[in-house]
């Protein structure tokens, strides 16, 4: 497959890996964008010599990527019950179940949904990398609902634009301990990656833009004396963690967050409290919108009808 970008006026003096990235959409790493540079698979039309990923780019200058093949992966098909909400082609839309990781890593030699996809269909994109075949973007393992799968890589850098513009329409559900000060509020704070405890996050005025948008939908009362919020939650970042860091920021961490509340072990038995409602998305193909919804799962029925004993 064959990526052609043409540089505009207003980026000029960018990096040559810095323009690519923005151009194929953020779910691809910067990092798969340097290496394709770095193995000669990404040409300049307007010249021959050899191109490294800090070349300062010029207007007009046209810019091919040779995507090349996917490399054999060393993921196992494993047989997987998963719900498929949507599927032609292209694409595919599916129920992601809470405590299945979206992909696995390095470190990480449990099955992911990456194997049930392997399992399920026989072809995948691969610019998301080896580990990554059709991830498109992510949900936090203990977070369940819609997510969109890519079949060709034509297809997965057509949506990763759309995640990357905020076309996209995302809107998730959540259970707080607490209630937060405001019915509805806008949260901006950016967030990176915790200095000392690796698998967590935290908000870092130097870290990447993240906007999260909630509603307060219903509280409850307990007989403890706590508070219990469902909030209606939209997006327009998609950062690691970004909606259980906000929430954590607010002083009304999610239910059953492990890693943000101090209070999750009371509520093991219904795992972390935030769900994936809706996803609404371009077909590149068609251009018709796909409008997916899921009802509330079963453990967020159980919890509210329990939630006055807590």
């Amino acid at each position: 497959m064959i990526l052609s970008f043409i540089v505009k006026q207003d980026e000029e003096s960018k990096r040559l890996d810095q323009f690519l990235y923005s151009s194929t959409g953020e779910e691809i790493s910067r990092t798969s964008v340097q290496k394709w540079i770095e193995s000669g698979h990404v040409f300049c039309k307007n010249g021959s010599e050899k191109i490294k990923s800090n070349r300062k780019i010029k207007p007009g200058e046209i810019y091919e990527i040779h995507i090349p093949p996917r490399p054999k992966l060393s993921l196992d098909p494993i047989p997987m019950d998963l719900s498929i909400l949507y599927e032609d082609e292209d694409m595919v839309i599916i129920d992601k179940p809470q405590g299945l990781a979206s992909h696995g890593g390095p470190e990480d030699a449990r099955p992911s949904l990456v194997n049930g996809l392997l399992y399920h269909f026989k072809n995948l994109s691969g610019v998301g990398g080896e580990i990554r075949p059709g991830i498109v973007h992510r949900l936090d393992k203990p977070t369940s609902g819609v997510m969109v799968i890519a079949k060709n890589d034509k297809t997965h850098i057509a949506l990763s634009k759309q995640f990357q513009n905020r076309s996209v329409k995302k809107t998730y559900f959540a259970w707080l301990v607490q209630t937060p000060n405001l019915p509805t509020g806008r949260i901006a704070e950016s967030i990176s990656r915790h200095p000392t405890e690796r698998l967590k996050m935290h908000i870092d005025p130097r870290g990447r833009k993240a906007i999260t948008n909630y509603k307060v939908v219903k509280t409850i009362n307990s007989k403890k004396g706590r508070n219990y919020t469902l909030v209606e939650v939209n997006i327009e970042t998609g950062r690691t963690h970004q909606i259980r860091v906000h929430f954590q920021f607010l002083r009304c961490p999610i239910v059953g967050d492990l890693l943000y509340s101090r209070s999750a072990k009371e509520f093991s038995k219904f795992g972390l409290l935030l769900f994936s409602q809706r996803l609404s998305i371009f077909h590149p193909g068609t251009h018709k919108e796909i409008d997916i919804q899921l009802p509330f799962p079963e453990r967020f029925q159980r919890f509210e009808e329990e939630a006055k004993f807590y």
